[in-house]
């Protein structure tokens, strides 16, 4: 399993996250944007009935095949080529991270599988991560906690029987039926309004400087 796929896994969620049809992040956006340790970065097991325990101080040809993993490396992340193995591929343009209090992922489907994306055949290829960005100076990051950017919550439906379990979609403002954003304003409230309790997230930290 490739990690960003593993990553959705873990968020969940995919049906009424934030989508869009082009980029949300202009030049502006990337200001003070967190910048990330070159290396190995390993995501949280995804399934806590099937644990999948990586000796991080072992070169990452020995893990164990299930592990998640990604490379950055001077300003580039590389995702796991295939399921097994260490050979990599880059993911230029693919992600793009935001500045501000609460960073903004911005990814690619293609960033999934490899594959092109085409807006005849994916006409929103856009989807949003986001992770609480606390600047310390000139250090870069080496661990982060991600949540999906959701494009509204079910809440109770005000109902005139007695069935408590009736619930409604409610979409954050800003957004369309088809959970487009109308702004980046509208995409950033939607994020923070998706912050989930640290339980919640996924976590992804940097585990070694290469690969073997």
């Amino acid at each position: 399993m490739r990690w960003i796929a593993g990553l959705l896994l873990v968020l969940l969620g995919g049906c009424t996250m934030a989508v869009s049809d082009k980029p949300m992040l202009g030049a502006a956006d990337l200001a003070g944007a967190p910048r990330f340790e070159d290396g190995v970065w390993l995501i949280s097991e995804l399934d806590e009935t099937k644990p999948c325990p990586v000796d991080t101080a072992q070169p990452v040809s020995r893990w164990a095949p299930c592990a998640n993993w990604a490379v950055h490396r001077d300003g580039q992340w590389f995702a796991r080529e295939k399921d097994t193995g260490i050979k990599i591929r880059p993911l230029a343009g693919l992600i793009t991270v935001s500045g501000g209090e609460i960073a903004i992922i911005q990814m690619e489907n293609a960033v999934i599988d490899n594959s092109t994306a085409a807006a005849d055949t994916d006409p929103t290829p856009f989807f949003f991560g986001a992770f609480d960005n606390v600047p310390t100076s000139a250090e870069k990051l080496r661990s982060v906690k991600l949540w999906l950017v959701m494009c509204g919550q079910y809440r109770p439906r005000k109902t005139t029987t007695n069935d408590e379990t009736a619930e409604e979609f409610v979409r954050y403002p800003g957004f369309d039926e088809q959970c487009r954003p109308a702004s980046i304003d509208a995409l950033r409230a939607a994020a923070e309004a998706s912050r989930p309790p640290e339980s919640g997230r996924a976590h992804v930290r940097w585990t070694r400087a290469v690969l073997d």
